[in-house]
């Protein structure tokens, strides 16, 4: 025991008779003293936030596709086909994380000008208007990126799709009963209250793939993306689809006395159509930055997607006013001549029918970067 208390007085008269070890305070002092050269820089510039190495980056601006663009929509044996070419205006944004070499970018479009021609079971005619609208969103990791903007990896996303493009309308009737029918019991000539809408085309796809960039100097960059699509939805209307032979409403004349019941079918609703399908998105561009963070790149984009739908719609069975046998004796035309028109009604599905979507052009892109 007295040995160590011996060693330990030993010890602390040595520490406090000794030279200071501790920094000076005085007049002198600086933080390089304090921080004795542990850290490079000053605790308010860590961050280096605002720098182009704070690791954060962003990039957005406005594209220019000019599209080609077909669709096809199979219905029983009906086949409903359009063909245009179309001008959209786009806007971008992508934000790159260098330290988890991840990013995440969104984009949404919208047509111009669309200029085509349609053909269907009723005719064929020029294609002068619709809409043409997309947007989504990617979250992506650059697997085998090196942290300065070149790097290949995947990425998941959505898309959403509406390529509506004005063809044929074809009336359907807004009849629900028999009290709904115009006609006339002196004549028995008859008509029916109608509507008629555009065809809506909107498909909601997932979007799963790869993309790359590579900087080939401070000036020249090449990015590329390509996606399948595992799966889509397809939701909308068939506006130019009529449930009879004709999309007139009429006026029809009345049915001849001693005929067989005169039937008449129409639409009695627009025909909606759900259904869905798979495909592959790509694009390639090559960029080139003539001032800092300005960049201009040229390319093409290309989508496409196929499958199958159902399509519902009212059914509307009419019996025309028939004319009546003469009465009486002697016998003498009855009054009214005509007696009074009935409708009925029912629900009709078709299935499994085939479509298919493609549109693809040229891209242009100008974007500002920081």
């Amino acid at each position: 025991m007295s040995i160590r208390l011996a060693t330990s007085l030993a010890v602390l008269a040595a520490a406090i008779g000794g030279p200071a070890l501790a920094a000076d305070w005085g007049e002198d002092w600086s933080p390089e003293e304090v921080y004795r050269g542990a850290y490079s820089t000053e605790p308010k510039d860590w961050t280096e936030m605002g720098d182009e190495n704070d690791g954060i980056h962003i990039e957005t601006g406005l594209r220019y596709w000019y599209s080609w663009g077909s669709q096809s929509l199979g219905l029983g044996p009906m086949t409903f086909e359009e063909s245009d070419n179309a001008h959209s205006v786009e806007a971008h944004i992508r934000v790159e994380d260098d330290a988890t070499r991840t990013y995440a970018k969104g984009w949404a479009g919208y047509t111009a000008a669309i200029n085509g021609e349609y053909s269907d079971p009723y005719g064929s005619a020029p294609v002068v208007d619709g809409t043409l609208g997309y947007g989504g969103a990617d979250f992506g990791w650059s697997a085998f990126g090196d942290g300065k903007g070149s790097g290949v990896g995947g990425f998941v996303g959505y898309n959403y799709w509406n390529n509506s493009p004005r063809t044929n309308r074809v009336n359907y009737t807004i009849a629900t009963s028999a009290g709904d029918i115009d006609w006339d019991d002196q004549t028995g000539v008859w008509s029916l209250p109608g509507a008629s809408v555009d065809d809506k085309y909107e498909l909601h796809m997932l979007r799963l793939g790869l993309s790359g960039k590579a900087e080939i100097n401070q000036f020249l960059d090449i990015t590329a993306e390509v996606a399948a699509v595992p799966f889509a939805t397809i939701n909308g209307v068939m506006g130019g689809h009529a449930g009879s032979s004709s999309g007139d409403l009429g006026p029809y004349p009345g049915c001849p006395q001693g005929a067989a019941p005169c039937l008449y079918e129409f639409n009695g609703s627009p025909t909606n159509i759900s259904g869905w399908g798979y495909g592959a998105m790509g694009e390639v561009m090559v960029g080139f930055t003539p001032f800092e963070n300005l960049t201009m790149r040229l390319g093409g984009r290309a989508w496409y997607v196929e499958g199958t739908y159902d399509a519902t719609w009212r059914q509307v069975i009419v019996s025309a006013p028939n004319e009546l046998p003469d009465v009486g004796d002697p016998p003498a035309p009855p009054n009214p001549p005509y007696s009074a028109p009935g409708l009925s009604q029912a629900n009709v599905i078709s299935t499994e029918n085939p479509f298919s979507l493609l549109r693809y052009g040229l891209l242009a892109e100008l974007t500002y970067s920081f």
